[in-house]
C-alpha cells in the first residue's frame, strides 16, 4: 500500500522563495487525502534548505523531503529525482507561482480519478500574471478547444494532442506515480526541460486522458519556462518536436495524416494547419462560452498571495 494518496512535487531552480512558500501554503491547507511534499532542486546555486526546514517547522507539517542535484541537469532529471523520493500512489508536480486553486481540490480531483479508474487526468487551470496593483487573471488556458475533453471523443482527443499540439496545461495534471516514472525514465537526456511531453507519449499509446471540469490550479503565465522568454520558449519547443518525433516513429500513420492535411489546406507547412485550426478554436469558444473562464473566484487567488485580483 502506498504510504499517501498522493506527493506533490515542488520542482525548484533558482526560485523565487515569497512564491514557493504562498505555493506550499496552498499545499498544506489540502483537506479529505494523505499527501506528502517533496521538494527538488535542481543544482541552485542559493538554495535556502534551512529557510524552508525552519518554514515547516512553524507550519508543524512534517509529512515532506528534500532531494537536491549538485548540478543543474533540467527539469526532467530533477522530476525523476522528486519520484524516486516520492511515496504516494499519485503525483502533482508543481511549481513555485503555481497555487492549488483551494483546500479540496486534490481530494476531490483523485476521487475523480479513481471513481473514473483514469491514470492520468488534468484540471483546470486558471492563468493570472503580476500587474502593477496585483494580479490580473487571464481570459485563456489550454487545451485551447475542450469539445472532445466534454465530448469524452478519445479519437479527437488524439487528434487535438498529436496532430495539433493543442496541448492542456501540464502544470494541470495528475498522474499515477508508477506510470510517470515509467515514462520520464524512457526520456532521461533525450527531453531536458519539457518534462510534460510525456504525456503526448502516454496519449499515443492509448492510455486514457481524463479530464476533471473543476478549477484546480492557479497558473502563473508569462514566467516560467512553457510561458517565459523566448529562448525558453525555444527550449520547449525543441523538446516537444524531439517528442513528437519519437511519437511518430512509432506511429507513422501519424506522419501520413499531417501531410494528408498539408494538402487539404493547400499549405506545405504544417505549423500553419495547427495556426488555422488555432485560431477556430478560440473563435469558436469565444463566441459560445465567452472565453476560458469557468466558476473562477479570485478570492481564492487574493486569499493566497495578498494581493488584489482582476479579470482582464
Amino acid at each position: 500500500m502506498d504510504s499517501y494518496d498522493i506527493s506533490v512535487c515542488v520542482l525548484i531552480y533558482r526560485s523565487d522563495y515569497e512564491k514557493l512558500f504562498i505555493t506550499l501554503t496552498s499545499i498544506i491547507r489540502q483537506k479529505g487525502c494523505r499527501y506528502e511534499i517533496v521538494l527538488a532542486d535542481d543544482g541552485s546555486e542559493d538554495f535556502h534548505q534551512q529557510e524552508i526546514e525552519q518554514w515547516m517547522h512553524e507550519h508543524h507539517f512534517s509529512d515532506y523531503t528534500i532531494v537536491r542535484s549538485s548540478v543543474n541537469r533540467g527539469i526532467v532529471h530533477n522530476e525523476m529525482n522528486a519520484l524516486r523520493a516520492a511515496q504516494g500512489k499519485y503525483i502533482k508536480c508543481i511549481s513555485p507561482g503555481d497555487y492549488l486553486y483551494n483546500e479540496q481540490v486534490l481530494a476531490e480531483m483523485i476521487r475523480f480519478m479513481e471513481r473514473e479508474d483514469y491514470r492520468i487526468a488534468f484540471g483546470r487551470a486558471c492563468y493570472y500574471k503580476q500587474g502593477k496593483s496585483g494580479y490580473e487573471i487571464l481570459n485563456t488556458t489550454n487545451p485551447l478547444d475542450f469539445r472532445p475533453y466534454y465530448n469524452n471523443d478519445i479519437c479527437a482527443i488524439k487528434e487535438a494532442y498529436l496532430l495539433y499540439g493543442d496541448f492542456a496545461c501540464g502544470a494541470a495534471f495528475i498522474a499515477e506515480r508508477e506510470l510517470l516514472t515509467l515514462y520520464i525514465e524512457a526520456v532521461l537526456d533525450i527531453i531536458v526541460y519539457g518534462e510534460d511531453a510525456v504525456y503526448s507519449m502516454m496519449i499515443a499509446d492509448d492510455i486514457q486522458l481524463g479530464f476533471w471540469d473543476k478549477n484546480l490550479i492557479w497558473y502563473e503565465y508569462g514566467t516560467g519556462v512553457s510561458t517565459g522568454t523566448k529562448e525558453w520558449r525555444a527550449r520547449i519547443g525543441q523538446d516537444n518536436a524531439i517528442c513528437l518525433a519519437i511519437v511518430e516513429e512509432k506511429y507513422p500513420e501519424l506522419r501520413v495524416e499531417k501531410d494528408r492535411l498539408c494538402h487539404v489546406y493547400g499549405v506545405n507547412n504544417f505549423n500553419e494547419v495547427r495556426n488555422e485550426y488555432a485560431r477556430n478554436v478560440v473563435a469558436i469558444q469565444m463566441q459560445q462560452e465567452g472565453g476560458y473562464l469557468k466558476d473562477v473566484d479570485p478570492h481564492t487567488l487574493e486569499k493566497l498571495g495578498g494581493k488584489k485580483a482582476v479579470f482582464v
